[in-house]
């Protein structure tokens, strides 16, 4: 029953919010570092919070810190999708967020640990939001991600999170999805979508670590994510080396290249980066030597991102946009 009065939840909620964006043009409009040329409904991605809100509200609010943590960023996003906010405000969300609704056993951890894991969880909620910039992208890769988690949840072991979490997520992602999984998508995310996501997607990362036992900071649980945290994260290196600023707008990612320089069809790019990482959780969880594995993964990517940019540069087909 309660799968059933979700997603007739989530569903009209999102019908409504199309309602209101309609009614106050709340709308993205094609710029030139834009990989789209139509005017799309914007923030539809809110989604994902309200049907966090909906679960916390009828399961007891069972998770507050992450609950608080998400409504803070979520807002401020959301804001910031309507006009923009600060940068520094925009962090100090972001570090509130994390610090506050991804707890981790600070005991067991000594204050660089902390520093640490705090940058870089940091690191991953803007590389998800840099990441969601075509048609279906976030939504076919988070559904991989989230059906990974809910996978683990159910056989990997011990139980990380009530069932109905991950049913939920998954839900709105599919709702969502309907709606932008389209060569002429209704709807954008936004950041309040890309962003309250990645949250998520943390948040069900450390619950799944905590469980495993012994396994204190392990890198090759974020193989699960690898595939983003590969394009964004080797985006930002390429940036830096060259003396641009990679704080600023552009659309040099490997999956914008794709689909603004070689022309290919948005929802392809988005299919394949998640059947990619379809692909490499499978493997993930097949294997028994995860750390190794994780290390081939990440070094497969990093020559396929170089050999990706070296030819088509030499082709003349790339043109990097600064």
């Amino acid at each position: 029953m309660y799968y059933i009065i979700a997603t007739t939840a989530i569903i009209a909620l999102e019908l409504l919010y199309f309602f209101v964006a309609k009614k106050f043009h709340i709308v993205d409009r094609p710029n030139e570092r834009s990989s789209h040329q139509r005017v799309v409904l914007l923030g539809a991605g809110i989604i994902f919070y309200l049907a966090m809100l909906f679960y916390s509200l009828t399961n007891g609010i069972p998770y507050p810190d992450f609950f608080i943590g998400l409504s803070v960023l979520a807002i401020i996003s959301y804001i910031d999708d309507l006009r923009q906010l600060p940068a520094w405000l925009r962090l100090f969300a972001q570090l509130f967020a994390v610090l506050f609704s991804i707890w981790i056993d600070v005991n067991t951890l000594e204050i660089w640990q902390i520093v640490l894991l705090v940058i870089v969880f940091s690191g991953i909620l803007n590389i998800y939001n840099f990441m969601d910039g075509i048609n279906g992208m976030l939504a076919a890769y988070s559904l991989v991600v989230v059906g990974t988690f809910g996978y683990l949840n159910l056989f990997g072991g011990d139980s990380f999170i009530e069932t109905e979490f991950i049913a939920t997520v998954m839900i709105a992602i599919l709702v969502f999805g309907f709606f932008n999984f389209r060569t002429k998508a209704r709807c954008f995310s936004g950041d309040v979508g890309s962003i309250s996501m990645g949250l998520i997607i943390l948040f069900l990362l450390v619950r799944y670590v905590q469980s495993v036992p012994g396994s204190g900071i392990n890198v090759s649980r974020l193989c699960l994510i690898i595939v983003f945290l590969a394009d964004g994260g080797l985006t930002i290196a390429k940036r830096f080396l060259s003396g641009r600023n990679i704080l600023a707008a552009h659309r040099e990612h490997a999956y914008e290249t794709m689909v603004n320089d070689l022309k290919m069809p948005h929802l392809y790019v988005s299919a394949g980066y998640s059947l990619l990482q379809l692909i490499i959780n499978v493997g993930y969880i097949m294997v028994s030597d995860k750390n190794l594995y994780t290390l081939i993964v990440a070094f497969l990517l990093v020559i396929a991102y170089g050999l990706f940019f070296f030819f088509g540069n030499r082709s003349g087909k790339i043109h990097p946009v600064v």
